[in-house]
């Protein structure tokens, strides 16, 4: 009873922070607009994915059926061995949503290549909150021992303060095509992503906010970018912090010259720190500094990047460059117009 009292409780504290984009359903009506098993632990607050299903509120329009505004009485969601949930999450509480088997307990998407982009669903921000996992708010939001697969829009989303930590997560994108917006990772300082694997094409690690990466693969698939510094002037101090990351692949996105690390719009600073890098990637520029001009303000900024214990090769070092840039590898400093496209340091 007291354990039920805390779940009621915690969920009228939440009641005013619904999340903007679609309203709060119940586990009842979750149960009846999903079409597999689902199994809710009161007492616990934990409700658990039995069997695959696919989610269907009815009556929302542009693809938003599939997605399920958590109540804040739901404190862990966990999605069985071999269940695929057809369906996206939203949550605005302090939440966890694992898996029993990080190969078999999925959450999809959509087989349709570019679905938003056919249907004019992805102006102005309107990607956001068609992630698999969203989070909007001041709380952490824990996803562990699963995989992600083709989502509509982004893979994992926290916004308005919204701290995200990965863990033994898999993100994966196999449909092909290069406007499906299958980023991987943009949430608020903090953020954590450890012993993770991404093979999607987008953005994968959105250095917008600190964050900490570690024991992570990410693949060069097509239209793929491991490292993003922004789409705008927004972020500028934020650091990325990475401990043993691996690049690899043959692909990318190829007006950045399949480069590992990207600036694409905007005036700011940012720093990459890494300790343990090892990056394959034979088609690939190491760094894109593009920085067009974003809302009238001229592109540019500056980089501090340092890496150590490296094991690189690539097709060449800068593909272009609009920001300053102090490159540090090995402990030694390179000259934005080197031509050394191969490193190895312990």
């Amino acid at each position: 009873m007291k354990a039920l009292s805390i779940c009621f409780g915690l969920l009228f504290y939440s009641w005013f922070s619904i999340c903007q984009f679609i309203q709060t359903s119940s586990i009842d009506e979750l149960k009846s607009a999903y079409s597999g098993t689902i199994m809710w632990d009161e007492d616990n607050c934990i409700l658990t994915f039995v069997s695959s299903g696919q989610i269907n509120f009815p009556k929302r329009d542009h693809f938003k059926d599939i997605y399920w505004k958590v109540p804040s009485i739901v404190r862990k969601i966990i999605i069985g061995k071999e269940v695929t949930v057809v369906g996206h999450f939203h949550v605005s509480h302090t939440i966890t949503i694992e898996g029993e088997d990080r190969k078999s307990s999925k959450v999809y998407g959509t087989p349709i290549s570019g679905l938003l982009r056919l249907h004019n669903l992805d102006a102005g921000g309107g990607t956001v909150p068609y992630s698999a996992f969203f989070g909007s708010g001041d709380f952490e939001f824990h996803i562990r021992n699963l995989t992600s697969i083709n989502p509509i829009g982004f893979h994992f989303t926290g916004k308005n303060g919204c701290i995200i930590h990965l863990d033994s997560v898999d993100a994966i994108d196999n449909r092909g095509g290069h406007h499906n917006h299958s980023d991987g990772i943009s949430a608020a300082n903090g953020s954590t992503v450890k012993n993770c694997f991404f093979s999607s094409g987008d953005d994968i690690i959105k250095v917008y906010n600190d964050i900490y990466v570690e024991n992570t693969t990410i693949e060069l698939i097509q239209n793929a970018v491991p490292i993003q510094f922004g789409w705008g002037n927004y972020g500028s101090g934020a650091t990325g912090t990475f401990k043993n990351l691996k690049v690899y692949g043959n692909f990318g996105r190829r007006n950045t010259g399949n480069a590992v690390i990207d600036a694409r719009k905007g005036y700011y600073d940012k720093n990459l720190i890494f300790d343990g890098l090892t990056i394959d990637a034979p088609n690939s520029y190491l760094f894109n500094f593009w920085n067009e001009s974003a809302n009238g303000k001229q592109g540019g900024g500056h980089a501090n990047i340092t890496a150590k214990n490296v094991n690189i090769k690539a097709m060449g070092f800068i593909k272009r460059s609009n920001m300053e840039a102090d490159i540090e590898i090995c402990e030694q400093h390179f000259d934005q117009n080197t031509n050394q496209t191969e490193f190895q340091c312990d």
